[in-house]
């Protein structure tokens, strides 16, 4: 699937379309949306990535951000595969979500150690909990959402396997966290990407304890604000998208 230049586009964005010859496999399924069933905060998995929105977005923020969340997921898997790790994927997800509407404005990697945690840790989620406690790129309520929504995701085992098929391949590991909210009335995103290279296979990183696998840890540190006339422009032609796409990418949190 090549990147291509939708036609009559202003100021000649690019993006991750397939081309009109390259139509997405898969009949026609209905979609649900993980958010706008409250007027709170709410969460989800969206692929591999807990996705929170605070309490301050619209019911079309909401969707805008479900929308090009499950996107980038569907674009990055198509074009990677099982055998590989995650980083070439988080760099396709991120290079589709920076061509549909959203500019980057903080994009930074950097290596963590377990001497890194500021509290005693059992399982590669508490791990992410420990680091996001102690991030200052989230606010306390972003940080109390994330958390929550965590804690809420690894102590429902029936959402565990479908969070796992997209966190795990084979020693390879992701657990991916996002927050939405409006800031000095603009939309914006803030991710965090952990990505974990351990020396046996895990069976999920929610539940699975640390103690006796070694492993490496990377972060990515996300953060993009919306360029609404953009994310306008594609909207009708994400959701399209996404209602032929084969893939089921999202899943409710109930927080």
């Amino acid at each position: 699937m090549n990147h291509s230049t939708i036609r009559n586009l202003p100021d000649d964005h690019t993006h991750c379309w397939p081309s009109p010859e390259e139509s997405l496999p898969g009949s026609r399924r209905p979609r649900g949306y993980p958010f706008g069933w409250s007027i709170g905060p709410e969460a989800a998995i969206i692929g591999g990535t807990v996705s929170s929105v605070l309490g301050n977005l619209s019911e079309q923020n909401k969707r805008d951000v479900a929308n090009s969340l499950e996107y980038a997921t569907h674009i990055a898997h198509q074009k990677t595969s099982e055998d590989e790790g995650f980083e070439r994927f988080w760099e396709e997800y991120m290079n589709c979500l920076f061509s549909i509407g959203w500019e980057r404005t903080r994009n930074e990697w950097s290596n963590l150690s377990l001497e890194d945690t500021t509290s005693d840790v059992e399982t590669f989620c508490d791990y992410v909990i420990d680091n996001i406690r102690n991030d200052p790129l989230y606010t306390q309520d972003e940080k109390d959402l994330i958390i929550r929504a965590l804690e809420v995701l690894r102590s429902q085992t029936d959402k565990h396997e479908f969070f796992r098929r997209f966190t795990v391949r084979k020693s390879f590991g992701v657990l991916g966290v996002s927050t939405a909210l409006v800031e000095d009335d603009v939309l914006k995103l803030r991710f965090s990407a952990f990505m974990f290279s351990c020396d046996a296979e895990v069976e999920d990183y929610l539940t699975t304890s640390i103690a006796h696998i070694r492993f490496d840890a990377k972060k990515g540190v996300i953060a993009a604000r919306a360029d609404q006339g953009i994310i306008d422009w594609y909207r009708a032609q994400i959701e399209e998208e996404l209602e032929r796409a084969s893939g089921d990418y999202i899943h409710r949190i109930d927080i």
